[in-house]
């Protein structure tokens, strides 16, 4: 599916949200403010864990260091195959393909972003804004602290070869190069980049908005792009794993502080007796476009 499609659906899907009263600058000044904390709370998250979070993270680095055993016999199928069958038609979420990086969705994404402020939906601009959290907070964490201080290297770097030419297939043991600190991005393998990514935006999207049907998209592109790079030999197998648990943590932590923020500020919120809003979504017929005006 085109990436320009894919958000148009997201966006169309997203509950709204009553307009409210605020000025375009005082919208703008809240969305900021709250990526600001987001960020800042995942960040110092691993401050405020407790026996149960520390026992399922390292329940999940364990799991994927079991798994690493098999990372040379999965790096040897996806050379063989990497251009037939499943992994050929994941070309649009492989390097070079449409939905491989977010350059392409930023005009959409910051499109979608103005038309929210202009009609005053605060589902959108949650949406939105959540992603943008969830991005940068793993994104931050990834290239500040994990990548410099433990390397792995990658399926396609581990081994020399001549330039121009493909790393030959991995062998046995080729999974466990690491170093500390890193050596730079060949050595940029643990955990997986782009599959975090993609996660942190499904998992912030699927906890934070009781839209179902948007569910299974979100995770098959989760699945594609981290099968697609296993393919593009830029991740072990293990790597994925422990890209997308920690993609998926983030997104729900940004998910449930933004619920707590809306629950809040509806229960301080005095009554109103005229609410509208924008109405973009599915219905019985087909998809419904219109304004809500209520008294």
């Amino acid at each position: 599916m085109h990436l320009r499609l894919f958000l148009a659906l997201l966006f169309a899907f997203v509950v709204t949200r009553p307009a409210s009263a605020q000025s375009v600058g005082r919208m703008v000044f809240d969305d900021l403010k709250w990526v600001a904390q987001d960020v800042g709370a995942i960040w110092l998250s691993p401050l405020n864990g407790d026996v149960r979070d520390y026992a399922i993270t390292a329940g999940i680095l364990g799991g994927s260091a079991a798994l690493s055993v098999l990372d040379d016999n999965v790096d040897r199928w996806a050379l063989a195959n990497r251009d037939r069958g499943l992994l050929k038609a994941l070309g649009p979420v492989r390097r070079g393909g449409d939905l491989y990086t977010l350059n392409q969705a930023v005009p959409v994404v910051g499109g979608a972003y103005v038309l929210a402020l202009a009609t005053k939906n605060r589902g959108v601009r949650d949406g939105i804004m959540g992603c943008v959290a969830s991005y940068t907070a793993g994104t931050t964490l990834r290239h500040l602290v994990v990548y410099n201080v433990i390397g792995r290297d990658r399926p396609d770097t581990v081994r020399n070869h001549p330039e121009g030419e493909t790393s030959p297939p991995a062998r046995d043991g080729d999974q466990h190069h690491f170093s500390v600190p890193a050596k730079g991005w060949g050595s940029h393998s643990f955990p997986g980049g782009h599959v975090a990514t993609v996660a942190t935006c499904a998992s912030f999207l699927m906890n934070r908005y009781d839209a179902p049907y948007i569910d299974i998209p979100l995770v098959a592109l989760v699945g594609a792009m981290g099968l697609g790079r296993i393919a593009d030999r830029g991740h072990w197998l293990s790597d994925q794993v422990v890209g997308i648990a920690m993609g998926y943590a983030i997104g729900k932590e940004v998910a449930r502080r933004q619920l707590r923020r809306l629950s809040t500020e509806r229960a301080s919120a005095p009554a109103s007796t005229e609410q509208s809003g924008v109405l973009l979504g599915p219905s019985e017929n087909g998809m419904l476009l219109g304004w809500r005006l209520t008294f």
